[in-house]
């Protein structure tokens, strides 16, 4: 699945779940491409408000899941500052079809480290040093996600950071009582190709 896919997901989770406040909260669902199933999706999500703690898987299935290996396992957990997310661990395993990786990071405070990866990062890789400030992937996920008031899920600009690559979640003012639209931009990190390709996706 590739990353941009992660906003739709988002989009899709804030739908369906509930706002925060119980102990644990799950979803399960299909994502379909022309009336097709082409993927499964769940989350567990822990927050009190406080902090959070986060597992998600993403499978290719039917058809896809036959020609293609697609499998996103994540797991984050941090606080929350001012409904801003502060992680503090997130392990990925995935593998995009295009790519196979195993990532842990580690934030002291605003400053990711990893803490192992496998494999070694590509030349183009961001190095941790450089993304001070950012939010890992699920993180990004949750803050959008997690429900609430709408005010509360609109209107935000996130920088994002995997172990190797830069990205940016930017949502936009509510221009209606349940509508903010969302843009998924690549920032440094990606392969040429991928750059060269696309870097923004609305």
């Amino acid at each position: 699945m590739p990353r941009p896919l992660l906003l739709s997901l988002a989009c899709a989770l804030a739908m369906v779940l509930p706002a925060t406040g119980r102990a644990e909260e799950s979803a399960r669902f299909d994502v379909l491409l022309r009336g097709l199933r082409v993927a499964e999706i769940t989350l567990v999500a822990r927050d009190d408000g406080r902090a959070y703690a986060l597992a998600g898987q993403v499978r290719a299935t039917g058809l896809v899941g036959a020609v293609a290996r697609v499998r996103f396992d994540l797991q984050a957990e941090g606080l929350w500052e001012s409904g801003v997310p502060q992680p503090r661990r997130y392990v990925e395993d995935v593998d995009t079809g295009r790519r196979a990786s195993r990532v842990e990071l580690r934030f002291d405070d605003d400053q990711p480290r990893i803490a192992w990866q496998d494999p070694a990062p590509p030349p183009e890789a961001v190095p941790p040093a450089q993304a001070r400030g950012h939010a890992d992937p699920l993180s990004a996920l949750w803050r959008l996600a997690r429900g609430g008031a709408r005010a509360a899920i609109c209107g935000f600009t996130l920088p994002v950071y995997d172990g190797a690559r830069r990205s940016e979640l930017s949502v936009a003012p509510a221009t209606a009582p349940a509508e903010c639209s969302g843009r998924y931009t690549r920032l440094a990190g990606f392969p040429p190709e991928e750059m060269a390709e696309r870097r923004d996706f609305p």
